[in-house]
């Protein structure tokens, strides 16, 4: 680790006090409370979104990607066809033309495999969905979603909408029955499951986005793709998990061929803020606090470009991460 113009005996003082902290006038002067802002969302272009979904699923590709959650983690994302058998559901089987597998592999800063995630995608002729099966980690495919209702892919939209939705269940099966072999999803106690589409800010291009169910859990994640306005891709992907409440758990992103467009709060509420740090996600070591500055949100904390803490810590296995601060 090497250090840039802070010694370490300042280093301690700042670890031990946690630096200043001023007071935060809650109104304009006349005693009227602020009113809390935030930024219009920016505007996005529309796409084909059935040729950008079309041209995403039936293309084999491996892309590597770093987070930007602070732990230094990395993800590869696999899409990759499989052979195609009939999908029964209720005694009903529907011909499958395409199936296509969608593997998540996500990896720790110490190289470790921490979670896998796969879903297996039953296409018809025109590429829509029959049926989904998930799997998690070696446990192969066990869960899946029978389509029940899907909607045709707009071919001009800047907007958002239900992929598909469903019944899931935890009776997967890939076996010979009745002398046919044929991928079943079979009915068991079942929950209604969903899959959203959405059209993202990208610069250059928008993103084309699917956000996907994770089994019986109610975390999902958030797979995008820049396209241009008629749906073709480029080799770039922004790829979030996202927690129960839709808070994000961690990114996932190349952006060396596009770059994600957030636009954040710049209103700091004094009693719900987040402040960032430099710290070592192998062992939880914290260098730095930089509390002074705050942010509305983890997000905005995440991208910030306010504090260039580079120039001050340079090393391959440290990184930046943020604390949530509440008060009553």
């Amino acid at each position: 680790m090497k250090r840039f113009t802070v010694s370490a005996i300042i280093l301690a003082t700042l670890c031990a006090c946690g630096g200043g902290g001023g007071t935060t006038n809650s109104s304009n002067g006349t005693g009227a409370p602020l009113t809390p802002t935030t930024p219009a969302p920016p505007v996005v272009a529309s796409i084909n979104a059935s040729q950008a979904f079309k041209n995403f699923i039936q293309t084999d590709q491996t892309i590597p990607l770093s987070s930007n959650d602070g732990s230094l983690a990395t993800a590869t994302l696999i899409i990759k066809a499989e052979e195609s058998y009939p999908f029964v559901t209720n005694g009903k089987s529907q011909s499958v033309t395409n199936t296509r597998i969608i593997q998540l592999q996500r990896i720790d800063a110490s190289g470790r495999l921490v979670r896998q995630s796969l879903w297996k995608f039953h296409l018809d002729a025109n590429m829509a969905p029959l049926g989904v099966a998930y799997g998690a980690d070696n446990n192969a495919f066990k869960e899946c979603i029978s389509v029940a209702n899907k909607s045709e892919l707009p071919t001009s939209t800047n907007s958002s909408g239900v992929l598909f939705s469903g019944l899931r269940t935890t009776g997967y099966s890939e076996a010979f029955r009745a002398g046919a072999f044929a991928h079943y999803c079979d009915p068991t106690p079942d929950y209604t499951a969903t899959a959203e589409w959405s059209v993202v800010a990208g610069a250059p291009n928008p993103y084309f986005c699917m956000t996907l169910p994770m089994g019986f859990s109610t975390t999902k994640v958030r797979i995008c793709t820049p396209v241009d306005s008629v749906g073709n891709q480029s080799k770039s992907l922004w790829i979030r998990s996202l927690n129960t409440d839709g808070s994000t758990v961690v990114d996932y992103k190349d952006t060396s061929a596009n770059r994600p467009v957030e636009q954040f709060s710049n209103v700091i509420n004094p009693k719900d803020y987040w402040y960032g740090a430099v710290w070592r996600p192998l062992d939880g070591y914290i260098y730095q606090r930089y509390e002074d500055t705050k942010f509305s949100s983890e997000q905005a904390c995440r991208e910030q470009s306010a504090i260039d803490w580079k120039k001050t810590w340079i090393a391959s296995n440290v990184s930046w991460t943020c604390t949530h601060v509440t008060s009553n």
